[in-house]
């Protein structure tokens, strides 16, 4: 005589199977998912502010001023920050390093930008610098 008969059919059964996996499997694959995309936001953000110090420095290093090399530094970095993802702050700063605007010194162009990220919210900041030669100062 079986006991249960019913019991061991609905165990023996393999219909719904195909759903239940899905509903296991799902949640971890679309974790993978949004850790990797907030992961590649970073590494592109993070690119973006390094770009953004390397073009501020660029122009600012052959301007035959300081004020030049300000306004030319944070127009071309702020426009190369305007191309990252979810972007909350942004700036660019030259600090000049060894005495005054004058050709042979050097410059710290630093880019700083705070974002959030896509998929979980949080908020990151990120900075960068790029250190530079004065090439092109005017002489007094």
């Amino acid at each position: 005589m079986k006991r249960y008969p019913i019991v061991r059919m609905v165990l023996a059964s393999e219909r719904g199977s195909q759903t239940l996996e899905f509903i296991l499997v799902f949640p971890l694959v679309w974790i993978l998912f949004l850790f990797s995309f907030d992961q590649f936001s970073i590494l592109y953000n993070k690119q973006k502010t390094l770009a953004a110090a390397y073009e501020a420095g660029r122009i600012a290093a052959v301007q035959p001023n300081f004020g030049l090399a300000s306004y030319h530094a944070r127009e071309r970095g702020e426009a190369e920050l305007r191309e990252g993802l979810g972007i909350a702050d942004q700036e660019v700063r030259l600090h000049l390093k060894g005495g005054g605007w004058r050709k042979g010194n050097h410059i710290v162009a630093e880019a700083s930008m705070s974002f959030y990220l896509l998929a979980t919210g949080e908020k990151v900041k990120l900075t960068e610098s790029y250190y530079m030669m004065i090439e092109n100062a005017e002489d007094k």
